[in-house]
């Protein structure tokens, strides 16, 4: 549909003789100019699917975005007078209406732009299929995972989480490194058929904290998306000063150094509170 209406856009305004306006309407036929590509560009930057990395933003977007016009207002008088040449070139070889040569010839280029955009963006999804793809495999939840897990949504029975304790029992794990799983992330992928929990995107409001690596304070943390049970983070401790914090990274430690999931009896529960974390009794 883009591709439809740019393609009309362009070919009715190059219908149109620039040099035989008056000055309102030549300010209105280089606005409508300016708002064709300012509008072009914005549909070209856009993700092509929701599921699609939007790394400019709808910020960075307007920005191109106004850029782009502003050139396109900046550069009228000459595209103006190469659109002069290219009109009197062609009466010159004998045609009779130059105006729907022009509008037939910006046509033909808008659609040969449109369709080489879609192409690269078809290379660019099949190339990212074939280098996604085959890294990726469903494992089955090791037990003291699952197990995990498990121990922190059972600590309620509100924000949806008897319907993510349905979505972990048959959940499996999404691998991306020859089937081994992380300690400190791993991604679900849950049942389509099963119910969704209400809030559908949000982090679980109950955490576990353990400690481990000279007796550090590390939390883990369950994200839930559009209703279905998405991932577990285990990240530094919610009780890490900024010092802490600082230092760690500092030192050149990461999360890869944690290598075994806490046991359940040296998990301590907590939940989110207006105050912030509040421990859960045993």
């Amino acid at each position: 549909m883009h591709g439809i209406v740019s393609t009309g856009l362009v070919a009715g305004l190059a219908l149109i003789e620039p040099r035989t306006l008056t000055t309102g309407r030549r300010l209105a036929y280089r606005g409508a100019v300016a708002a064709v590509a300012a509008w072009t560009m914005w549909s070209s930057l856009r993700p092509t699917k929701y599921t699609d990395a939007d790394p400019l933003g709808p910020v960075g977007r307007a920005a191109i975005t106004t850029g782009a016009a502003g050139a396109v207002l900046g550069f009228a008088e000459a595209s103006e007078a190469i659109d002069a040449r290219l009109h009197d070139g062609l009466v010159r070889v004998g045609a009779r209406r130059p105006r729907l040569w022009l509008a037939a010839g910006e046509a033909a280029f808008s659609v040969l732009a449109w369709w080489a955009s879609r192409l690269g963006d078809r290379i660019d999804s099949d190339d990212s299929e074939a280098i996604d793809g085959p890294v990726q495999a469903l494992v089955d939840l090791p037990n003291e995972l699952r197990a995990m897990v498990l121990f922190i949504l059972a600590a309620t029975d509100e924000h949806g989480a008897p319907q993510l304790r349905e979505q972990l029992s048959a959940a499996r794990v999404i691998s991306f490194d020859a089937e081994a799983i992380e300690i400190s992330f791993a991604q679900f992928d849950t049942l389509d058929d099963l119910p969704r929990a209400v809030p559908g995107n949000a982090r679980f409001p109950v955490i576990g904290r353990f400690s481990a690596l000279d007796e550090r304070a590390f939390d883990v943390r369950v994200f839930v998306e559009d209703g279905r049970l998405e991932s577990v983070h285990i990240d530094e401790g919610a009780d890490w000063t900024p010092e802490e914090r600082d230092a760690w990274y500092e030192a050149g430690h990461d999360f890869s150094e944690l290598t075994a999931w806490p046991r359940l009896e040296d998990i301590e529960l907590f939940t989110e509170t207006e105050a912030g974390y509040r421990q859960i009794p045993a």
